[in-house]
């Protein structure tokens, strides 16, 4: 039997695995997909706050970004700020894995969970996996993204989406994100640099890949490749059972006004490794500090992006007050109200 066992070997699965097998856990990490980081459906657009819980690695930066340029019809407004970095996403959720094997920590690859079934003492999982089908676990850990199966599982509704559609052109980067608001009803469209290409993408509740196709027509970019992912947005009415717990994009752990959950996930997977003791889990107290933590975040952040429908004349005065401030903290909406 496993102490813990985490499903889903992105950066949030992966760290929870580092965490608890660095206490010494027996820890299992198991991924439906062949390797890490793949296949790619985020951009990596972060803040600096990552290094507060990863060791820094220089290698996984693509670019430092020095602000963004907000676009409002045919207006614009440059907000110049050092908080953010481009990270490859894919060599960050393989950082965080070399991280949690080099602890002890276990893992399966193209395996697929096919059940959960949670008694009083242990959960026990059936996997498609190729060398065994059952396993058991003290605490099972949900880090399996947007279409969770574990949170299908505890029966927990799931959360709102957006659809995210970008690809890559080759022109010359700078170092600033553009944000274009008004190309898609309910979220925005954007221009970010990369290393040595730019991604352009839009995010949209419905009719995505229709304004896409729009935006990049009016940016005369034909992509040769397009991506594309969900983004999960809103709060949960629970993200525990008595032995399962929900973490990152499973728990819809994201910023509802930008799609970011890195460091919102990060942040929950923290407080988890901190909380609970897989031989006694209680829940309850990672329900409780995550929450207290980023609900009011969340909440925010979820009237910030119900804005983003108001007319451009409403949106121009509202940026025109923030050019004034120049101190938001892109992870924590509440400064728009400092």
């Amino acid at each position: 039997m496993f102490d813990v066992i985490v499903c889903g070997a992105g950066p949030i699965g992966s760290y929870i695995a580092w965490k608890f097998s660095a206490k010494g856990y027996k820890t299992l990490l198991i991924e439906e997909h062949k390797k890490p980081g793949l296949p790619l459906s985020c951009s990596g657009l972060v803040s600096k706050r990552l290094w507060n819980f990863i060791p820094k690695n220089t290698s996984i930066i693509e670019r430092q970004i020095l602000g963004a340029r907000i676009h409002v019809s045919n207006n614009a407004y440059t907000f110049n700020s050092r908080q953010a970095i481009l990270i490859d996403r894919t060599k960050l959720d393989q950082y965080l894995f070399s991280l949690a094997r080099s602890s002890g920590a276990k893992s399966l690859f193209k395996t697929r969970l096919n059940g959960v079934f949670e008694k009083k003492d242990d959960v026990s999982l059936y996997t498609s996996s190729p060398s065994e089908s059952h396993f058991q676990t003290k605490t099972l850990a949900g880090c399996d993204g947007p279409l969770s199966t574990v949170r299908s599982f505890l029966d927990i509704p799931n959360p709102n989406f957006l659809q995210a559609m970008f690809c890559y052109t080759t022109e010359t980067p700078d170092s600033y994100v553009d944000l274009y608001f008004k190309e898609t009803p309910d979220f925005f469209a954007w221009r970010i640099p990369r290393s040595n290409v730019v991604e352009y993408g839009l995010a949209s509740k419905s009719r995505a890949k229709y304004y896409f196709k729009k935006f990049i027509k009016k940016h005369k970019i034909k992509p040769k490749k397009i991506f594309s992912g969900l983004i999960p947005f809103g709060l949960l009415p629970k993200t525990t059972s008595s032995r399962v717990f929900l973490c990152g994009d499973a728990a819809s752990q994201t910023k509802p006004y930008t799609g970011g959950g890195i460091v919102y996930g990060l942040a929950c997977a923290d407080i988890a490794s901190s909380t609970i003791d897989p031989n006694n889990p209680d829940l309850s107290l990672y329900e409780k500090n995550w929450r207290k933590k980023l609900s009011k975040q969340i909440f925010i952040g979820t009237i910030i992006k119900r804005s983003y429908r108001l007319p451009a004349p409403f949106l121009d005065f509202v940026l025109n007050l923030l050019l004034k401030k120049q101190n938001l903290d892109m992870d924590m909406p509440s400064t728009v109200f400092r």
